[in-house]
């Protein structure tokens, strides 16, 4: 995203910058705090402030297999994307590869409720989802490299803008992308055999290995969990089948990582050093990008 764009949009999206809709429940931008200028830039890359959706998980899912259909979106276009995010040239790449995975795995369905989890035991819908939402501000922080594929609304966010950013050419990534996302997949097949999620994270900001902040980070170890290039020690995962979003939640309960911290959550937490990478599953998914150590 160009540089000047994402420094409005730093501005228009700052939390004291939104006022509350109560009819709606939903926040709304004020976009009179910017100057002509910077609403004129908002103009020039089609940028709408304020995307407000009446959001129903029944549509949602509705659209999302109507995706299954977009000829733009494949295994190519999705793990281009997401090489350029690892290497930092397009952080926005970096949620795609989960909700792609979601998408085309999608079946009809009504929201069920998991048993021990608020949420649509199938797709992750929260309870909580239904009702008005400002999409805008979610595609800002998936363009910040924040990972929103978990759930069904989160995938639909992301892909629906992603089919219309392809329409101005696929996202190729640099040959420095290429190189740090090999590094970081032989970084991980190096661990000890104990070393836990928690720190191999420490060793990877330490390294200095990818750009940005920590969400970019905790997002392509998450991403890459989720279609099982990391290996998980409670599920078996894959790019070639589905599971149940209550099953990968309640993994959780059988893992020590995860006890008391929020922050930490599956399939990432179910990683360990021992597991090292699925090269695979790498392999099929990511094809002649994958590079062998000398």
């Amino acid at each position: 995203m160009d540089k000047k764009l994402m420094k409005i949009l730093k501005k228009l999206y700052l939390h004291s910058n939104g006022d509350y809709d109560i009819e709606r429940e939903v926040v709304i931008y004020q976009t009179d705090t910017l100057t002509p200028s910077e609403q004129d830039i908002l103009k020039t890359h089609v940028w709408t402030p304020n995307d407000l959706e009446m959001i129903l998980h029944d549509d949602i899912i509705r659209k999302l297999i109507a995706l299954q259909q977009n000829d733009r979106l494949s295994w190519s276009t999705i793990t281009n994307a997401f090489i350029a995010g690892v290497g930092g040239s397009y952080p926005r790449g970096i949620s795609t590869l989960a909700s792609y995975h979601m998408m085309i795995h999608m079946k009809q369905h009504g929201y069920e409720e998991a048993e021990r989890f608020r949420i649509c035991k199938f797709c992750g819908f929260n309870h909580r989802n239904d009702g008005w939402d400002n999409l805008s501000s979610i595609r800002y922080a998936i363009h910040q490299g924040y990972d929103y594929s978990g759930t069904s609304l989160g995938a639909y966010v992301d892909l629906t803008e992603f089919v219309t950013l392809l329409e101005q050419g696929p996202i190729t990534p640099t040959e420095e992308d290429m190189v740090t996302f090999n590094q970081l997949l032989h970084s991980m097949d190096e661990a000890e055999d104990d070393e836990s999620p928690g720190k191999y994270e420490k060793r990877l900001t330490a390294d200095k290995l990818v750009k940005g902040h920590a969400g970019i980070r905790r997002g392509i170890l998450q991403s890459l969990s989720m279609v099982g290039v990391l290996a998980n020690q409670v599920l078996s995962l894959s790019p070639d089948h589905w599971t149940n979003m209550e099953d990968i939640l309640n993994g959780e309960l059988q893992l020590n990582n995860t006890n008391g911290r929020s922050d930490m959550q599956m399939p990432w937490a179910g990683w360990q050093g021992k597991l090292g990478v699925d090269w695979a599953k790498a392999r099929n998914l990511f094809g002649d990008t994958i590079q062998t150590k000398g």
